[in-house]
């Protein structure tokens, strides 16, 4: 992995860290970054999860903020998988107050969007001198690692060993906005990895040089609004068929709610495994050591996969929301909208529809209740195939022109010649029953209501794409410091007249996964 450098410069050590500048600290200068070498790109047909992702793209400054941070030091050859007991060789809190102070270097500015396609740029960085621990003799090379918690406070105090520290759980990984026209803030990142220096003395003049990768705990769900048109408060997509591409229907978009979004706060630092059980376990693990574009290998595990995986019991304190009915009624009655009432929605950027912890899972778990997914409330518009009447005797069709808003009743014409069913659409019910139940001439059909044209689709959010395995490993995740980000391509027709999350999906969508790429944080000479 390539590492993000920076130019390193060293100022007047803060008066109250300086410990009156005595020659035995070691101070060391500790770049917190996250590697800029991945190419950032446009979705992928299929998502392929991993480390890598769909390539790389940049949060936004509320998103990036650094607040505050814990220093954990690891010394003696020790490293992140070391026993549970290891203790620290120190421990130092850097408040809000000290990163306000911070000298900025690299002056640039965080980089702009483009089509959703991010540019790697230099961003600030901010130079601090710090001594970190008393030093007898310099330290060989390879001996320190660094643990950093980002914007949760001091934690110091609290952690004193290892163990005590990967096993925590946040009570929140971020901030939630408090009132409208807000943003969430304090955005919890731990490291992605660790790395050692390989130059310098330990002195202020020359300290020796390290580097931490931080990455969110949080994971970002994003609607992509290409190809829809903006139409008062909804979006419309214009759904096209037949050999001369016509367009035979509207889809009006109104509402969207995430469903089954991870409650709790998962393990503050990342644990992967080869089973589910936990059996292999890594911390700060790669899910794929195999090529990239392959099946995920490994899982990653958090505080409830096994329980989820064991029993498959739903409980509410896990997840936002359930599958059962009592559950699918309040997506109904309150689903999230995406704008104010007097400002349309945005066609030219994403629209950020939540966050969330990680969610994993077993395959039998993902198809009994726990995947996580997006309730997306429709009006459906049919432009052909729509009739005010049918006569049983004759056989006889009557078209007619729908008007948006109205109660229709289709039926669905299973007829084995066709690569999918045949849809009518008919202004009554009466009509469409008559039609349906001409047996002699008709297949296997299908009667539904859709009352004032309104519909839903559940969209499930899949974290990689194992074509040969359905449901493989990791399939179906929510996974700390990536962006799940779907995209309406078509359907083929109207969706369900309620919520129903085991309904066959007839919305199809693209999901693709980016890696959530932090803006370059403090160079910080400790």
């Amino acid at each position: 992995m390539l590492l993000a450098t920076t130019a390193c410069s060293t100022f007047e050590a803060d008066p109250r860290y300086d410990e009156a500048g005595a020659a035995d600290s070691l101070y060391v200068a500790l770049t917190i970054s996250l590697d800029r070498g991945g190419v950032t790109s446009r979705a992928a047909t299929t998502p392929m999860g991993g480390e890598e992702g769909d390539g790389w793209e940049y949060g936004r400054d509320y998103e990036n903020r650094l607040h505050d941070f814990s220093v954990f030091v690891l010394a003696g050859g020790a490293d992140i998988n070391s026993p549970a007991a290891t203790t620290f060789a120190g421990r130092r809190y850097f408040s809000e107050d000290d990163v306000s102070r911070a000298v900025l270097t690299e002056h640039d500015t965080i980089p702009t969007e483009t089509a959703y396609v991010y540019e790697n740029k230099d961003v600030l960085t901010y130079d601090f001198t710090i001594p970190v621990v008393r030093r007898l003799t310099a330290p060989e090379a390879g001996t320190l690692r660094f643990i950093i918690v980002a914007n949760m406070g001091d934690c110091t105090a609290e952690y004193t060993t290892l163990g005590q520290l990967r096993d925590a759980q946040p009570k929140q990984t971020w901030t939630p906005a408090t009132k409208d026209g807000e943003t969430p803030t304090r955005f919890v990142m731990t490291n992605e990895n660790t790395f050692y220096y390989a130059t310098g003395t330990g002195t202020i003049q020359d300290p020796l040089r390290l580097h931490v990768m931080l990455e969110r705990m949080a994971a970002r769900i994003d609607f992509d609004p290409t190809g829809a048109t903006a139409d008062g408060q909804s979006l419309r997509y214009d759904l096209k068929g037949g050999d001369d591409d016509q367009t035979l229907a509207h889809l009006y978009v109104d509402n969207m709610r995430v469903v089954n979004a991870a409650q709790p706060a998962s393990y503050l630092i990342k644990r992967v495994a080869t089973d589910l059980s936990g059996a292999g376990l890594t911390y700060l693990g790669d899910e794929t050591p195999v090529p990239s574009g392959q099946p995920q290998t490994n899982w990653v595990i958090e505080p409830n996969t096994a329980r989820k995986t064991a029993d498959n019991t739903t409980n509410a304190t896990l997840l936002s929301t359930l599958y059962g009915p009592t559950a699918l009624t309040a997506v109904a009655d309150d689903i999230t909208k995406l704008t104010t009432p007097d400002v349309p929605l945005a066609t030219d950027a994403p629209a950020t529809l939540a966050y969330t912890n990680e969610n994993t899972y077993s395959r039998e778990a993902t198809l009994s209740s726990y995947a996580t997914g997006v309730c997306l409330r429709c009006r459906f518009e049919p432009l052909h195939d729509y009739y005010t009447a049918y006569d049983a005797t004759t056989d006889a069709l009557t078209k007619g022109t729908y008007t948006l808003g109205q109660t229709f009743t289709m039926v669905e014409v299973n007829d084995p010649a066709l690569s999918e069913p045949r849809r009518l659409y008919f202004e009554n019910e009466t009509d469409a029953q008559a039609y349906a139940g001409n047996t002699p001439k008709k297949h296997f059909a299908t009667v539904t209501t859709f009352t004032n044209g309104v519909c839903y689709y559940f969209l499930w959010l899949r974290h990689a794409n194992n074509v040969d395995v359905i449901h493989d490993v990791m399939e179906f995740a929510t996974v700390r410091n990536n962006i799940y980000r779907f995209r309406i391509n078509s359907t083929s027709g109207p969706g369900t007249p309620t919520p129903d999350a085991r309904h066959p999906e007839q919305l199809r969508a693209r999901v693709y996964v980016k890696k959530w790429l932090l803006v370059e944080h403090p160079t910080i000479l400790m």
